[in-house]
C-alpha cells in the first residue's frame, strides 16, 4: 500500500511539473516560396534550428510555365522549366527564437530549360524559328532577411537583399523549320542579327555570347560560359513545429 501511495504521489508530481513547464519551442519549419512559379519552379524550403542558427535547404521541382518574349518585334511563346537546389547557414541577428532579422550565406544550383517558337522575315521570306535553351549555373551568395513567427506556428520568411555570383553555362539554339532549302548568305546574316537582338534583351550576357551560323542546317547557335551576377529576393510561407 505504501508503494502504491508513493507511485501515485510521484505520478501526480510529474504531471504537475510537466503542466507548469515552458512549452517546447519549434525548431523545424517547412515553407513554400511562390516566387519560383515565375520561372517554372515549385520551391519547397526546410529549416532546422539550433539556438540562434539554422541549417536551411530548398528544393525546386520543375513544371511547365508559359512565358512570352519579343523576337523581331513579335511575340514568341516559350515553355520554361527549372530544377534547383539551395543550402544555407542562417544566423539570427535578433535574440528571438527563429524570428527577426537574419543573415544567411548560401550555395545554389539551377538547371533551367525552355522551348519556344517565333516568326521573322529572312531575305523577304516569312519563316518560323524554333528555339531551345539549356542553362546550368552554380553560385554562392548571402541574403539578408526577416522571419516572422505568428502564434509559434505560422511562418512568413521575407528575404530582400541577396547578392550572389554564379558560374554559368548557357546553350541557345534556333532552327528554321519553314523551308527545306539551305540559307543563302543574306538569310544567314539576317538570322544571326535576329538572334543577337533577341539575346540583347537579357542583361549581363549581352555582347558576351559566341554565335555560330550553320547555313546548311538553317541553324543559329549561341553559347555563353562565364561568371554571372545575380540577386535573390522573395517571400515564403509555412509552418513551424
Amino acid at each position: 500500500m505504501k508503494k502504491f501511495s508513493f507511485l501515485l504521489w510521484l505520478l501526480t508530481a510529474c504531471c504537475f511539473a510537466f503542466g507548469q513547464s515552458t512549452p517546447l519551442k519549434p525548431n523545424i519549419a517547412l515553407k513554400w516560396a511562390p516566387t519560383g512559379i515565375v520561372f517554372g519552379n515549385i520551391s519547397l524550403q526546410g529549416e532546422y534550428n539550433f539556438g540562434k542558427s539554422s541549417l536551411t535547404a530548398k528544393i525546386g521541382f520543375p513544371f511547365n510555365k508559359h512565358q512570352t518574349f519579343q523576337f523581331n518585334n513579335r511575340d514568341a511563346n516559350f515553355t520554361m522549366r527549372a530544377s534547383s537546389f539551395l543550402a544555407g547557414y542562417r544566423t539570427y541577428l535578433s535574440k528571438k527564437h527563429m524570428k527577426g532579422l537574419y543573415l544567411e550565406p548560401y550555395f545554389k544550383y539551377v538547371h533551367h530549360t525552355s522551348e519556344g517558337s517565333g516568326n521573322t522575315v529572312l531575305d523577304g521570306d516569312r519563316v518560323i524559328m524554333n528555339f531551345t535553351n539549356d542553362y546550368n549555373g552554380a553560385g554562392i551568395g548571402a541574403q539578408l532577411g526577416v522571419q516572422f513567427l505568428i502564434s509559434k506556428k505560422f511562418v512568413i520568411d521575407f528575404f530582400f537583399l541577396g547578392p550572389e555570383i554564379n558560374w554559368a553555362r548557357n546553350n541557345f539554339k534556333a532552327v528554321e523549320n519553314t523551308n527545306t532549302l539551305a540559307w543563302n548568305s543574306v538569310k544567314a546574316s539576317e538570322a544571326e542579327q535576329d538572334i543577337r537582338d533577341f539575346i540583347d534583351q537579357f542583361p549581363f550576357i549581352r555582347n558576351k555570347v559566341d554565335i555560330m551560323v550553320d547555313q546548311a542546317n538553317k541553324t543559329v547557335l549561341a553559347h555563353f560560359k562565364g561568371a554571372l551576377p545575380g540577386y535573390r529576393i522573395g517571400i515564403s510561407f509555412g509552418f513551424a513545429f
